[in-house]
């Protein structure tokens, strides 16, 4: 059964989640961080015959973001879905990969990723400086993100940038960038979701005019050696399908956590 929630019942979904908030960490920080009532947000769990938890269901703005420790109820979710209308749904592999046959056909992209993490510090030198970035920064910034698919595929650069602020002001995470000489921006990295516990490194992308000379290499060790150094865990989402950059970061020492999974509406 499919219920929608409010803040009382935050608490039983964190437990719930348990050690596995490493797997579903954006609906464990969004929920912890914003909870049931405010605008684009709200909670959904699904229960068994007897009331204990299935599995939970967090919309995030345009974002739904599924967690079951087996397999969350298909039926409740794709109602749920086509109730919503998500622009992005994401989960395990274990919870969208049950979905997909059912969604309908050419309407959302499929991503999968390694969720990983590391427990040393990180090498990486430039001869350039990586800078925390602020509001100012964000314009530039979203121009230099739009580049990549991963992102024009799924923001338009309003949309973004109204993102990035969002998340400065709100306390979610900060940016980080690397600039030339004259100030030209050329790589980009974030810490696009924090806790007290956990940083997510994401954003990266340098300018394409500037790959090849170790920017992309450097402003990263800088984020994961500044999560480690604030007494934090860093986690990342690596594409599943590139064997020579998993293989790469393999051997330099990323440990490989779960598989995440993204669906993204065709619009």
């Amino acid at each position: 059964m499919l219920r929608k929630c409010d803040d009382a019942s935050i608490p039983r979904v964190v437990e719930y989640i348990g050690a596995d908030k490493v797997i579903c960490f954006y609906l464990y920080m969004d929920l912890i961080e914003c909870g049931t009532q405010g605008d684009g947000v709200g909670l959904w769990v699904c229960e068994d015959e007897s009331g204990a938890l299935e599995g939970v269901m967090y919309r995030y703005y345009d974002a739904l973001h599924l967690y079951s420790r087996t397999v969350c109820p298909k039926d409740d979710v794709l109602a749920l879905i086509a109730e919503l209308d998500p622009k992005v749904v994401t989960g395990t592999q274990a919870n969208i990969d049950p979905l997909v046959p059912a969604l309908p056909a050419g309407k959302y992209t499929y991503e999968l990723s390694h969720i990983i993490t590391a427990d040393k510090l990180m090498d990486g030198k430039s001869d350039l400086e990586v800078q925390p970035a602020g509001e100012a920064d964000v314009p530039e910034i979203a121009s230099l993100m739009m580049k990549e698919h991963i992102y024009n595929t799924v923001y338009t650069y309003d949309g973004l940038c109204e993102s990035l602020i969002r998340r400065i002001r709100e306390g979610f995470g900060r940016l980080f960038v690397m600039r030339t000489a004259e100030g030209r921006l050329v790589a980009t990295n974030a810490l696009s979701a924090e806790t007290e516990e956990f940083g997510v490194i994401n954003g990266l992308v340098t300018d394409p005019d500037m790959r090849g000379h170790g920017l992309g290499r450097a402003i990263t060790a800088s984020t994961w050696n500044l999560v480690k150094n604030e007494g934090k865990r860093g986690l990342a989402f690596l594409g599943a399908d590139n064997e020579n950059t998993l293989s790469l970061h393999r051997k330099m020492g990323y440990t490989f956590l779960g598989l995440y999974a993204r669906l993204i509406r065709e619009d």
